[in-house]
């Protein structure tokens, strides 16, 4: 990223902005070194009309399902770009103008039908009162009220002697609360702040639900008819519409490079960033026009921020989505995409095995792609796409895991019943992965007994031992391209040391890879005995091994824990003492538990897929069952109440689980891995550009 500043004079400024427009690599800033305090006003009054235009555009183009994507040209005689502004911005007043009355009436239809909901839900608790309220609250020897309370309110009104009838619903209690004459519950229904319900002329609550539903039936016929209306009027409207949106879009950027420009009395100053790569092309389309001067920012210790772009195939941009939940990276930083690239859909995929469910997933995504297509929803649809990656992998893992809605379809009753005499499922022999290839795997999946629930723990750790290692490699590289050399030795280079060992641990195993799982267990075994002195010594060199690495981690948090102490007394200024035990605290308790608490989290990914197989499990078991323990799988199939049961089971596998699958995965990245490197306190590169064609 490269700080450019351009000087031109008046004459040549729309040329120069028409050029940054069609480049489409510029960002406009303020400049640091004004050549004077005046601004363009007419540009900055004018992007803020902009502004209202497009969002008032936005909502027309929503209301009447029209894509909210820019298109057209922007050809005019006349390039000054505050005189074209003005005239699309009068364009699109006529525009706003022409649907004033009728999205007003659909403003207001939409409003008063919210208002009317609001009291229905009031209602609904006594919906079922079919006795006038005039004469609950007239009678003679009580004081009567109906309304909705919480817990302590009940238990307020009757420490003060009211009678309180009520029932749960939800979080809140409908209630009926009675008291005798002159025992003031008027007044004490307002102290609490208990609103008494009451309806248009105090008539019965049934009454006036069925009003009120009566009026809301109404305006939701009202109101489909006037959304047709507009749909069938914008839809003739669609080419000027969109039309209009491009160019206003265009003439934004535009009014806000003018906008922060600075005049002098002949001259203007732009000054902005542009992508490093794009300086010549700047130059060359600029030569004739302005003069541009460039400069490098340091990597770290400016006042400035300057914004971070990364350029990433369009294939995997979606990612970016997630990365930007957490934060944007600084221009220093090694952006997260390329890791979660892999990472992501590949967890997903270990926690969510299975090829049927995989699919209805995938199916989804496709439909909620086009749905943020149609919304002009940029962050739908790069979730979309994040979904659609993730169940591609699902896939892989369910065809490897031998899965499709769960064991009946390829297993059959022979899986669900565990006997052999019992027959297959009908996908049996055409499944991709052959039986015998399945047997060869099998000790690695977490759903084929005891030895593979223990083997794949152990993947699941030198998995997570893996991302975490390489998580702590990557601190180590941002520190340095920060240039904070003080922070990457005090800080980075102790996490570094104390998540190493966890790789060498999960890592031994390859020393024989056919004794794989029996290696680390020694090793692990090493470890407790030199902690604990329990059991027995880990063989030859696993024992030394063993040693050397608990005395590896001992000093690492030593190292991690005089880190800290250093930060805390240089940088915050506190007493020996205090950074001796906070220091403690945060570099060797906290750092130790966290080390275990890291990598034991991976584990996580051999819960989910255990409850996986065996939710569909169950519910295929319960849908044998319910056709009456037949021995053919096809007296299952064609069971009403059997089928019922396994697509339940399916469908709360796919929409919950499915969701909490995604939630956890994103936690793994979030807190286990990106807070090893990543601080994501930058901010995103959005140069200005051309929405239309322009001449």
């Amino acid at each position: 990223m490269v700080r450019a500043e351009i000087i031109t004079t008046k004459d040549n400024v729309n040329e120069v902005v028409s050029k940054l427009l069609k480049l489409g690599t510029f960002e406009p800033d303020d400049p640091k070194v004004p050549i004077s305090q005046n601004r363009l006003e007419d540009a900055r009054r004018i992007l803020g009309e902009i502004n209202d235009k497009i969002a008032r555009l936005i909502l027309l183009m929503e209301a009447s399902e029209i894509a909210v994507e820019p298109k057209g040209n922007l050809k005019q005689d006349k390039q000054d770009w505050i005189e074209i502004a003005r005239i699309y911005t009068s364009e699109a007043s006529k525009i706003e103008e022409k649907y004033r009355e009728l999205l007003e009436e659909i403003q207001k239809l939409k409003s008063e039908r919210d208002s009317l909901k609001l009291k229905l839900d009031e209602l609904e608790p006594f919906k079922d009162v079919d006795i006038d309220l005039k004469k609950i609250y007239a009678n003679t020897y009580f004081d009567v009220a109906l309304a909705i309370l919480n817990r302590q309110q009940i238990e307020e009104l009757k420490k003060r002697g009211f009678e309180v009838i009520s029932y749960q619903s939800n979080n809140f209690y409908p209630s009926l609360i009675i008291g005798l004459k002159g025992t003031g519950l008027n007044e004490t229904l307002k102290e609490l702040g208990i609103k008494r319900l009451e309806t248009q002329d105090l008539v019965s609550p049934s009454q006036q639900y069925k009003t009120i539903m009566d009026r809301i039936n109404y305006i939701d016929g009202v109101l489909g008819a006037k959304r047709k209306e507009l749909r069938e009027k914008a839809n003739e409207d669609k080419e000027w519409i969109q039309s209009t949106y491009g160019k206003l879009l265009t003439l934004r950027d535009s009014m806000l490079v003018l906008s922060k420009a600075k005049i002098s009395d002949y001259f203007i100053q732009i000054e902005g960033y542009v992508l490093e790569k794009s300086t010549k092309q700047l130059t060359n389309s600029l030569k004739d026009s302005a003069v541009v001067v460039y400069e490098y920012p340091k990597r770290f210790g400016e006042q400035e921020e300057p914004p971070t772009y990364v350029n990433l195939p369009k294939s995997i941009r979606p990612l970016e989505s997630i990365i930007e939940l957490y934060g944007t990276p600084s221009y220093w930083e090694i952006s997260p995409t390329l890791f979660l690239i892999i990472t992501f859909p590949l967890i997903f995929g270990l926690m969510f095995p299975d090829l049927g469910n995989a699919i209805i997933l995938l199916i989804f995504a496709v439909w909620f792609h086009n749905y943020g297509k149609k919304r002009n929803s940029e962050s739908i649809r790069y979730l979309s796409l994040v979904l659609i990656y993730s169940s591609i992998i699902a896939a892989i893992t369910g065809i490897l895991a031998r899965e499709f809605f769960g064991p009946l379809a390829v297993g059959g009753l022979r899986e669900l019943l565990n006997n052999p005499s019992y027959p297959v499922g009908p996908l049996y022999n055409i499944w991709p992965i052959s039986e015998s290839v399945y047997e060869k795997i099998a000790p690695i999946l977490p759903t084929s007994g005891e030895t593979g629930i223990v083997n794949t723990i152990i993947i699941s750790l030198l998995l997570g031992s893996i991302l975490l290692f390489v998580s702590s490699i990557l601190g180590v590289i941002n520190t340095i391209k920060k240039k904070d050399y003080e922070y990457l030795v005090l800080d980075r280079l102790p996490l570094l040391l104390i998540y190493t060992p966890p790789l060498i641990v999960f890592s031994y195993g390859f020393t024989n890879i056919s004794n794989y799982t029996l290696q680390i267990q020694e090793l692990l075994g090493g470890i407790e005995y030199f902690i604990f002195h329990s059991g027995s010594p880990a063989p030859g060199t696993t024992q030394i091994l063993a040693t050397s690495l608990v005395i590896w981690v001992e000093l690492a948090l030593i190292y991690n824990w005089i880190g800290k102490i250093i930060i805390l007394r240089k940088h915050e200024k506190v007493s020996i003492g205090n950074a001796i035990v906070t220091g403690f605290i945060e570099g060797a308790f906290e750092a130790g538990i966290l080390l275990l608490s890291n990598v034991i989290s991976f584990i996580r990914i051999l819960i989910f897929a255990i409850a996986h197989y065996y939710i569909l499990f169950a519910f295929s078991f319960m849908g044998y069952l319910a056709a009456g323990s037949p021995n053919s799988l096809l007296a299952v199939f064609i069971n009403p109440a059997s089928i019922a049961i396994i697509i339940v089971g399916n469908l709360l596998a796919i929409a919950l689980e499915g969701l909490v699958v995604f939630i956890q995965d994103m936690r793994l990245h979030f807190y286990e891995m990106f807070s090893k490197f990543y601080e994501g306190r930058g901010r995103k590169f959005n140069p200005v550009k051309t929405y239309v064609e322009l001449p």
